[in-house]
This record gives structure tokens, C-alpha cells and sequence, in this order.
């Protein structure tokens, strides 16, 4: 269950939770209930005010948190709180729109030049920065450099690709990157094989709209680039382990109490076991949501999907329908 560090009597303070989970539904709902129980009230730049400047909505709730789900593949695997169309952000989060980033020379001078990006015009996309990280001297995969790492020494701490680009990022009128760091660490399980554990570390999270997709997504990132290149190179079986990660600001945005429907949540959901019970399996996502999702996407003229694109939707389409990405 949560724990929230001690705080310094009338000292205003960010919290500090920790949560721990067996599934990723719990993991949402354990987050959500402690975030609103416990987080600080704040404002951002994003709550509206009305004609005279008075803000329309409330303060949000914000923390810093420290998550762990020990099996984020445990059915049922997909919570309701998905406000994207998970389909098409998991192949988004697999590399389908790293064609949209503008090339690093451009984008340097569009960022220093303040200009706006079109929308299919993307400053980074979190594969991009992983497997094409911008350097001096061209990118760098670090996905396959850190995996790399762990074949040749399994107990290695060195196996951490990072997302920020400085020169970039700080100068953005964007968002930059929410995903920061990813770590990746090998066990010997009981049988010989290597249980994988993923570490991620987040600038900044949208619990209610954005958790669970991000989660969603980079978990079946491990499973689909991950997990298939360290098991050819070490001849060993490999399982996904436990998902831990760190926020420095896990929040929700005022706005949706009222517009997202926030302030029904426990209402609709008054207990845990009601929540998770609610939650969709790897097979019913799969049926419903996801395979439905990444055909949709493959047909959508707007990305103008280039040929690896359209290869990787196809990859994850005849991995879903094989069952092969839903254990």
C-alpha cells in the first residue's frame, strides 16, 4: 500500500509516495488513490480562468512517486483509465512515426529560431531517441547498445539509454521529453534463465490520461526489441520481470475533474477490486483495441508512413494476431 514520506511540519513540500503493485490495473488505481489523497494542490500553466482572470477549474494534485509492479503482464493487463488509442501508441512507441522527427541540423535551427513545428513535424518520439540518438558524430541505437551490455556482462549497472537532448530540449516552446532514462537489469532466475527488470525515471506523468498508455507501451517495447535480440545473443531464455519506475511529478490537471470525468473516479470505481475487475485481458485489448487500432493507423494518409514505418505496424499486427505479443 502507499507510504508517504514524513514531511517537515508547515514546510511546503512536494510528497514523496511509494507505491507497490502485482498488475498494472493496480498499480493505476493505487497511484490515482494516493495521489488524490496525498498529492500537493497546484496550479500549471495549463488551468483555464474565466473573462476576468478568476481560474475555472481547481488545483490539480501533484507528487513525486516511486512505482513498482512486480508483473506487468498479469491478466487482465489493461485498465480502463486509457485515454489514447493504445493500438496506435504502442506501434507509435515501437518506432511507426520516427520518420516525423525533423533532422537534428533542422531541428536545431527551428528550435533556436523559435519556430513552430507542423504537426507532422515531431521534435523527438521516445523510440527516436533510443535507437537514433542525435550525437556530433550521427545516432546511436543505445536500445541495442545497452542490450549489447547485458549479453556480455548480465550483471552490468551500465545498461541506461537516456532520452534528453540539452541543446534541444531546454530550448523548446514545446513539451520536452517525459521519458527520461531507461535501465535496464538481469537476473539468473531458477531455471537457467534471465529475468529482465526495467527501470524508468519520468520528468513529469499525466496519471489520469496518460499512465497507463505509457506503461502499456513501453513494456511491450521491451518485450517485442528487448527481449527477443538478448535471448539470440546469450542463448538463454529470457522473462520479463518486475517494472519499477520514478516520477518527479506524478500529477493530475485540474481541468479534468471536470471535463475527464476525475471527480467520478471513486464513484465509478469505489474499491480496487472493482477497478481491476473492470480491466480488459492481453487477448479481449487485443480483440477489441488493439489489432482494430493498428489497422486503422496503417490506412491513416495523414503520418504519410514510410516503408519501415509501415513495416513495423505490420510486425506488430502479425505478432498480435500470432499471439505472439499477448502471454
Amino acid at each position: 500500500m502507499p507510504n508517504k514520506l514524513k514531511e517537515e511540519e508547515g514546510t511546503p513540500q512536494i510528497p514523496t509516495i511509494y507505491i507497490k503493485a502485482h498488475s498494472i490495473p493496480q498499480a493505476v488505481y493505487r497511484a490515482i488513490k494516493a495521489v488524490t489523497k496525498q498529492g500537493h494542490p497546484l496550479r500549471t500553466q495549463y488551468d483555464r480562468k474565466d473573462a476576468d482572470g478568476n481560474y475555472i477549474d481547481p488545483p490539480g494534485r501533484d507528487a513525486r512517486v516511486f512505482i513498482e509492479v512486480t508483473n506487468p503482464f498479469a491478466q487482465p493487463r489493461y485498465p480502463v483509465t486509457s485515454y489514447s488509442e493504445v493500438g496506435k501508441y504502442i506501434a507509435e512507441v515501437l518506432g511507426a512515426k520516427d520518420h516525423l522527427v525533423v533532422p537534428h541540423d533542422e531541428l536545431v535551427r527551428m528550435v533556436r529560431a523559435g519556430e513552430e513545428f507542423e504537426p507532422t513535424q515531431w521534435p523527438y518520439c521516445y523510440h527516436q531517441r533510443l535507437t537514433a540518438y542525435p550525437t556530433s558524430a550521427g545516432s546511436m541505437n543505445q536500445l541495442a547498445m545497452i542490450t549489447d551490455k547485458l549479453a556480455t556482462d548480465p550483471v552490468t549497472r551500465r545498461a541506461v539509454a537516456i532520452t534528453a537532448v540539452p541543446e534541444i530540449d531546454l530550448n523548446m516552446k514545446q513539451d520536452m521529453p517525459c521519458l527520461r532514462e531507461i535501465q535496464l537489469r538481469a537476473l539468473d532466475g531458477p531455471n537457467g534463465e534471465l529475468v529482465l527488470h526495467t527501470f524508468t525515471r519520468w520528468r513529469s506523468r499525466d496519471l489520469y490520461k496518460a499512465w497507463t498508455d505509457n506503461i502499456l507501451a513501453l513494456t511491450n517495447l521491451v518485450q517485442v526489441e528487448v527481449v527477443p535480440q538478448l535471448a539470440r545473443k546469450t542463448g538463454r531464455k529470457v522473462v520479463i520481470g518486475p517494472y519499477s519506475e520514478e516520477s518527479g511529478s506524478l500529477h493530475f490537471y485540474g481541468q479534468d475533474y471536470t471535463t475527464k470525468g476525475l471527480d467520478q473516479f471513486f464513484r465509478n470505481f469505489p474499491n480496487e477490486e472493482d477497478f481491476v475487475a473492470r480491466a480488459r485481458t492481453s487477448n479481449d485489448a487485443r480483440d477489441l483495441l488493439v489489432l482494430p487500432q493498428l489497422r486503422e493507423l496503417r490506412d491513416e494518409p495523414t503520418w504519410h508512413f514510410d516503408e519501415k514505418g509501415l513495416g513495423i505496424i505490420d510486425m506488430l499486427i502479425a505478432g498480435y494476431e500470432s499471439g505472439r505479443f499477448t502471454p
